[in-house]
Formats: C-alpha cells, sequence, structure tokens
C-alpha cells in the first residue's frame, strides 16, 4: 500500500505494529512524528473477529473473548491515546474510528465482537464530547460485511445470503468504506463530530 502511495507523489511509511501493545504503538507514532512532524489523522480500521472461534454466547471461551476486546476495543482506546496529547497541543485533528453493523444490531455467535464494537460507538461519542472544542472532530464508520478476501471463507450461497441483507442489491466493497472515511478525514465534514455513519446498504433498517 506504501508503494501505493509513493506511485502517486506522496510519501508513505509502512509499519508492522500489533494494536493491542503500547509499546508497538508508541514507536509507531514516534517514527511518524520523526518522519512527517505532525498527525493530522488517526482511522483505528484494526479489528477483527475469532472468526473459526465464534460461538454461542453459552459455548464461547473467555480467552477468545480476552483476544477480541483487546484487538477491537483496547486497540483503539491505545492508538487514539497514544496522538491524542499531539493533537490537543495542535487543536487540531481527525479521529474517525471503525465500529461494524455487529455493534450497532447484535450479532449471532460474535457478541464479544459485537460487545467491543460497541464499545467503540460509545467511546467516539464519549471522547467527542471531551476534545471537539479543542479542534478535534472524531467520528466513527459501521460496515456490515464488505466484500474482501476476509471473505472467501463463505460459500457462494453464504455471499448471496448477504448480499440479501443489503437494499442496494449488492455487496459493499472497500471503496464504499474509504470514501466515507475521507469524508469524514476531509474540512468538509468540519461541523461533524461524535456521530456513527453506517455504511451498510441500508442493512441497520430491518424488514
Amino acid at each position: 500500500m506504501a508503494n501505493e502511495v509513493e506511485a502517486v507523489g506522496r510519501k508513505a511509511i509502512a509499519m508492522k505494529v500489533d494494536v493491542t501493545q503500547s509499546e508497538d504503538i508508541n514507536r509507531m507514532v514516534k517514527q511518524v512524528l520523526d518522519d512527517f512532524g505532525k498527525i493530522d489523522i488517526l482511522v483505528n480500521n484494526a479489528g477483527g473477529s475469532a472468526r473459526k472461534q465464534n460461538a454461542l454466547f453459552q459455548d464461547s471461551k473467555e480467552e477468545v473473548w480476552d483476544w477480541v476486546i483487546r484487538l477491537n476495543l483496547k486497540g483503539t482506546l491505545l492508538c487514539t491515546r497514544a496522538v491524542i496529547n499531539h493533537m490537543l497541543e495542535r487543536r487540531s485533528g481527525k479521529i474517525v474510528n471503525i465500529s461494524s453493523n455487529a455493534g450497532m444490531i447484535g450479532q449471532i455467535k460474535m457478541v464479544d465482537y459485537s460487545a467491543a464494537k460497541a464499545g467503540v460507538i460509545g467511546f467516539t461519542k464519549a471522547l467527542a464530547k471531551e476534545v471537539s472544542q479543542n479542534g478535534i472532530n472524531v467520528n466513527c464508520v459501521s460496515p456490515a460485511a464488505i466484500q474482501t478476501a476476509a471473505l472467501g471463507q463463505f460459500s457462494e450461497e453464504g455471499l448471496a445470503e448477504k448480499k440479501k441483507l443489503s437494499y442496494l442489491d449488492r455487496m459493499g466493497q472497500p471503496e464504499d468504506i474509504a470514501h466515507a472515511v475521507a469524508f469524514l478525514a476531509s474540512d468538509a465534514a468540519g461541523y461533524i463530530t461524535g456521530q456513527n455513519i453506517p455504511v451498510m446498504g441500508g442493512r441497520n433498517l430491518g424488514i
């Protein structure tokens, strides 16, 4: 991805970071500040469910909860904590968190993931109240299933069922999420803060 950015004449760095480890995150932030001098935008995009270990709550395991919550919720908190003072000092910044339809309406066999992503929405709203008067906008994007390589585990029938959940009669594409994030990170969204934007083809509307 860094190569794609450089191909259009921009500077980019790529780093391998475990967002559940504050040492890794602090190293990343220091490198970004050393190379670019400031941080204008933070997108908390790292996350995921336990996939093959997903289970009904009564059959779920504590160690799986811990991993899912650390990755999706604690990782968002740690990354934000690492940059927030810098943004406060500059009185400028855009933070966009990525939640999920699971965090809005809940998902069977993904109770831990649903809880963590609901936490991301709550964190977004609370942090916006704390820092927006300091020139920092904090918002959230909640996708449904997006057609990426991660969906390769589903059969054609499974993908067709997911498609039916959208009122737009198609699967969401990565670009759909990217466009929403780019908008919230832009000056055009300067008067928007503390909001959760569903990008899921109307899946959150119910029947």
